[in-house]
């Protein structure tokens, strides 16, 4: 009998197997918590399943079920090949999941499981290829809930109702959580700064500048998208985003997250007509960016369970400091910056860092450490660049349409409703007999998507109910009686 939940105790793996502490899963990167198949909430890490010991290429897993209080197939990918990357619960990794090496010949699923994931923060990211597009990672996906493949409907009125969700990048939906962070410090360059003020442009206009049209490019979906806004130099008090300790940081916390456009200009106004002041502090207000994401869900302006969640961090590249070769030197300021780099990515934070002025085309080496197999980028904006509208390297995808298509009945629905959080719902038309339902998703990067569900329309009760409607006809026609009235 298996353990029952909630602490399901680890048994050893068969003794043909090695034992449960050499197969390590590792994980590459904390996310959001989302809605997941197998229980309410999801604190998703992306887990390395490596070869080690197994002799086939495929690893089997099972999820604690809570409510049947049994072990059932992993809702998503019950079998996995081996070397491969997959999005688990953080939750369940410890004591309600469980693996085992599948050997080629193998069927019985009650023998030989080890329970229990070991998770790892370290050293193993390479091992996944992940984008630097900050739409999270793997493809877009359908999935459909109900009905099950295969499934016979025997519904009375000829129609089956379809419920799914389409995940974007390996996350549901598209709400996104973006802090933007303005570099207000006064100019420090590695030349004279007579040279620095002659050249064109000004960087903190163009940071509010390019903030604003970033605002009017996602105005349309404001709400699903929130806008939070700090800035640095300004005393703040905030957690470390890797100690965890409270700290005093040379940063402000301009705007909690909002949805609210009138809101986030007022916020810009107010540090543009502010101005620039103070010393550069570019890890304080990196360190407050991350930390606006992870607030208690008490403060005003927490970020959301299920949302993807991006800082975007602009600072003056002209100077040594933060992108030049004096912070490339500066082993403390490298170091600090890195370690909290990667701790922000752990946490599922796409970085996008915007270096403003400057000649040099490539980022010091540490900047490199700081994105490397990350959803992050880097881009240095020219000063006669400055003008542009630099933030358009931030991708946000979202889902544009999804439709069904019927071929038993040739017949389309299409633009279905779906919610933020991508999920979906439709009653379609089918045909007796076998039919081949084609659910398809277009994606705002031109990513299209389509999953095929086959179901069985058992006809008898529908063709009952359409018999029975022909007979309440009939009879109603019988019972009516025509009158005539003579005129006199």
């Amino acid at each position: 009998m298996p353990p029952a939940y909630p602490h399901p105790q680890p048994r050893r793996i068969a003794a043909a197997h090695p034992s449960p502490a050499l197969l390590a899963l590792f994980a590459l990167l904390a996310l959001p918590r989302l809605a997941t198949a197998w229980g309410n909430t999801m604190d998703p890490v992306f887990v390395f399943y490596p070869r080690n010991f197994c002799r086939g290429d495929q690893i089997a897993l099972e999820v604690w079920d809570r409510d049947e209080q049994r072990w059932a197939k992993h809702p998503r990918h019950p079998v996995i090949p081996v070397d491969s990357c997959q999005l688990e619960d953080a939750g369940v990794l410890l004591n309600e999941i469980r693996w085992r090496c599948l050997e080629r010949g193998q069927s019985d699923w009650d023998e030989g499981w080890s329970v229990g994931v070991r998770v790892f923060e370290s050293s193993v990211m390479q091992r996944c290829d992940v984008a630097r597009t900050g739409s999270g990672f793997g493809e877009t996906e359908i999935h459909v809930s109900t009905p099950k493949p295969g499934e016979t409907i025997a519904d009375a009125d000829g129609k089956v109702e379809i419920e799914g969700s389409v995940w974007i990048g390996g996350l549901a939906g598209a709400e996104y959580d973006v802090v933007i962070a303005i570099d207000t410090s006064n100019a420090q360059t590695d030349g004279d700064a007579a040279a620095a003020d002659s050249a064109p442009g000004d960087p903190l206009s163009a940071q509010v500048r390019a903030a604003r049209r970033f605002v009017d490019s996602i105005r349309d979906r404001l709400g699903e998208v929130r806008i939070g806004i700090v800035s640095f130099p300004g005393p703040d008090v905030s957690r470390s985003a890797s100690t965890g300790k409270p700290e005093e940081l040379s940063a402000k916390r301009e705007l909690p997250l909002t949805g609210d456009a009138a809101a986030i200009e007022r916020a810009l106004k107010r540090v543009a007509d502010r101005g620039r002041a103070g010393p550069m502090s570019f890890s304080d207000g990196f360190a407050l960016a991350v930390d606006e994401l992870y607030r208690p869900p008490s403060w005003p302006g927490a970020a959301r369970p299920g949302a993807r969640r991006i800082v975007m961090l602009s600072a003056d590249g002209r100077g040594g400091y933060p992108f030049g070769q004096g912070a490339q030197a500066d082993r403390d300021f490298r170091e600090r910056n890195v370690d909290r780099a990667r701790s922000a990515a752990l946490r599922g934070v796409a970085l996008h860092l915007f270096a403003l002025g400057g000649i040099s085309e490539q980022p010091p080496a540490f900047i490199d450490e700081m994105l490397a197999n990350t959803a992050s980028s880097f881009t240095r904006v020219p000063s006669p660049d400055l003008e542009t509208f630099f933030a358009e390297r931030v991708s946000m995808p979202y889902l544009e349409k999804i439709s069904i298509h019927n071929a038993g009945v040739d017949r389309e629905i299409g633009r279905l409703s779906f919610t933020p959080d991508g999920r979906f719902a439709a009653s379609v038309p089918l045909a007796p007999g076998e039919n081949h339902l084609t659910v398809r998703a277009r994606i705002s990067d031109g990513d299209e998507r389509e999953s095929l569900l086959v179901v069985e329309f058992d006809a008898s009760a529908y063709q009952d109910h359409l018999l029975a409607l022909e007979a309440a006809r009939i009879r109603r026609a019988r019972s009516k009686h025509l009158v005539l009235e003579v005129e006199e």
